[in-house]
């Protein structure tokens, strides 16, 4: 009976390959704002993010087909003809 299986990889490599790290040449420096530049730079990434979610919506892109207002114009014309026929009718 067979109670494991045994893994060839780990027994033939003994050698790990591990990845070499290189230290950044100096820190990210933080840069502080004036409370009001802050705000306008805040109010002008608002702006720009609703002005790009505003053109990406499905009614901006998209005009309604002809094909649409022609079956609609044909409907209306079936249905006025009906109406008038039934109306001469009486």
């Amino acid at each position: 009976m067979v109670s494991g299986v045994e893994n060839n990889n780990l027994l033939n490599n003994h050698s790990l390959h591990v990845g070499v790290l290189y230290p950044p040449n100096e820190l990210h420096k933080p840069v502080l704002y004036s409370h009001s530049e802050a705000d306008r730079q805040f109010k002008q990434l608002e702006k720009d993010i609703y002005q790009t979610e505003k053109s990406q919506k499905f009614e901006n892109k998209r005009k309604t087909p002809l094909s649409v207002f022609m079956t609609i114009f044909a409907a209306a014309i079936g249905t006025g003809y009906l109406v008038f026929k039934k109306a001469m009718k009486w």
